[in-house]
């Protein structure tokens, strides 16, 4: 073979080299994607929001008298006791302060009852000495009348005359008490502010637990009625929690819940107290109208698990709507959406096969699967723009 032969073989090899090479370069890779299989397990359908732990009965304190309010020196925290724990006191409210003439019209009021009280005293004693007398006339005329010197008709005025004597001194006492009573009334105009804090009302609580609020912290003075203390107990903490209203009609009373992301150790046991059957519109972050529903949570379990948690604290709860043992089911980043209904990725001969499936209850991590799919089959999760259907694909390490 000649020079010129073996100079054309050379560079016939060198281009079937560069065609392989420019062939594997323009060949489609197998994209990359992370797979799972669906399998049998256990799966809880629930719907969870956020909401707020709050305090099932709230006792608030009111006064039960009009007066002077001590400043109340209990915090939000502080224990009470039922009947023994006072909370507030009150005392009487103190008399406005007298000008000059007021308070000598006030004396003079003063001098004038004082005066009646004696005059009524004295009253009193003289119909008292002409009771004495009388009684002792009546003596005299039975003493008569038993030696028949008396006639009957003497005797009987004689105890008439003692019957109108005793009446006569009745009425003198009833007339010196009520002179009596003006004298007080008189003398309660003087009263001036040093009377306050005499005969104080001291007001108990009304429950065992801790104070969730104080209403009215400095000494003023309060009518009849004014709030003064909120208490609550801790072991009848619930958690008000905001569902969508498309979420609430599911929600039956009774339904196992739990309280999570609450800032403590795990979740909580919960079961659904109420439904409040009125919504009401929240606009979210995003400023869309939405309608919510209140649905409170009772919390289950010891009180020692959610001592640290108090009213007013943001908490998130979960209902579970349905539970089932065994299902078959698939990581939730594997639904993809296809057209009104839901679809997978499935791995059929290292091509991305995309199939339609019938969902059911989904989590936070798993979705239900009814049909489209068994076990065992691999599907993409999280599928990227690059998965379509007959798409080569390779495992992600």
């Amino acid at each position: 073979m000649g020079p010129r032969q073996i100079r054309w073989l050379a560079i016939a090899a060198v281009l079937l080299v560069l065609a392989g090479a420019i062939a594997w370069l323009a060949a489609p890779r197998p994209t990359p994607a992370e797979l799972a299989a669906a399998r049998l397990g256990p799966i809880a359908e629930s719907v969870s929001d956020q909401g707020e732990a709050r305090v099932r009965e709230a006792y608030v304190v009111a006064a039960p008298v009009s007066g002077r309010l001590r400043r109340i020196e209990l915090e939000v925290g502080d224990r009470v006791v039922a009947g023994q724990t006072v909370v507030a006191r009150i005392d009487p409210a103190a008399a406005d302060l007298l000008d000059v003439r007021g308070r000598a019209q006030a004396e003079a009021a003063v001098a004038a009852a004082r005066a009646a009280v004696a005059a009524a005293g004295a009253q009193r004693e003289r119909l008292a000495a002409e009771a004495r007398r009388a009684e002792a006339s009546l003596a005299r005329v039975r003493t008569l009348a038993a030696k028949g010197i008396a006639s009957p008709q003497a005797l009987d005025d004689a105890q008439a005359a003692v019957r109108v004597a005793q009446a006569a001194v009745r009425a003198a006492e009833a007339e010196r008490a009520a002179r009596q009573a003006d004298l007080g009334r008189a003398r309660a105009v003087l009263l001036g502010p040093e009377a306050a804090g005499q005969g104080s009302t001291p007001v108990t609580s009304p429950a065992t637990g801790y104070v969730t609020r104080v209403l009215q912290e400095s000494a003023r003075t309060v009518p009849v009625g004014a709030p003064l203390v909120e208490i609550g107990d801790s072991s009848g903490l619930e958690a008000s929690i905001e569902f969508l209203s498309q979420d609430a009609v599911r929600i039956r009373e009774g339904m196992e819940a739990e309280i999570f992301d609450w800032g403590g150790p795990g979740a909580l046991p919960a079961r659904v107290r109420r439904v409040e059957p009125q919504g009401f519109t929240k606009t979210s972050a995003l400023g869309v109208e939405e309608q919510r529903v209140r649905v409170f949570l009772q919390f289950a379990g010891p009180p020692a698990r959610w001592v640290s948690l108090g009213p007013g604290y943001r908490v998130w709860g979960r209902v579970i709507l349905r539970r089932a043992p065994a299902v078959l089911k698939v990581p939730l980043g594997a639904l993809a959406r296809a057209g009104e209904g839901w679809a997978v990725f499935r791995l059929e001969d290292g091509r991305a096969r995309l199939v339609p499936v019938s969902v059911g209850a989904m989590t936070d991590a798993e979705a239900e699967i009814r049909s489209g799919l068994a076990a065992g089959d691999r599907v993409v999760v999280f599928p990227s723009d690059k998965v379509r259907d007959g798409v080569r694909l390779a495992a992600r390490p």
